[in-house]
C-alpha cells in the first residue's frame, strides 16, 4: 500500500519528503489506513504513538548534530517484503556539524 499509485499517486515511487508538508509548511495528515504497518480504527497498535515520538526525537537528534546528504547516482527500488526498506539501502554522507 505505501507504493501504490492508487493511493499516493503518478509519483509514488519517488522520495518526495515534501508530499507531507501542507504550503504553509506545516506537517499534512493522512488516513491512518494508508499505514499497514501500524493498522488503524479500534485495532491500532499500542505502540504507535512511542515509535513515532522515538522517531521524532531520533530525527531532531541527527538534524541538530549532522548535516545529511544523499549519495547521488544511486537507484532507489523498494525490497518486496512486509518490513518497508528499500533493497540496497540509502547511501548518505553524513558530516559532524560541530567537529573540527
Amino acid at each position: 500500500m505505501g507504493r501504490m499509485k492508487s493511493i499516493w499517486g503518478d509519483d509514488c515511487l519517488e522520495f518526495k519528503p515534501q508530499r507531507w508538508l501542507s504550503e504553509k509548511g506545516r506537517i499534512k495528515h493522512e488516513p491512518s489506513y494508508k499505514f499497514l504497518a501500524f493498522n488503524a480504527g479500534p485495532r491500532t497498535c499500542l505502540g504507535k504513538e512511542v515509535a513515532f515520538t522515538q522517531m521524532k526525537a531520533v530525527a531532531a537528534a541527527i538534524i541538530h548534530n549532522y548535516n545529511v546528504q544523499v549519495v547521488e547516482g544511486q537507484r532507489h527500488s523498494p525490497n518486496v517484503s512486509i518490513i518497508l526498506h528499500m533493497s540496497s539501502g540509502l547511501k548518505m554522507r553524513v558530516l559532524n556539524r560541530w567537529a573540527e
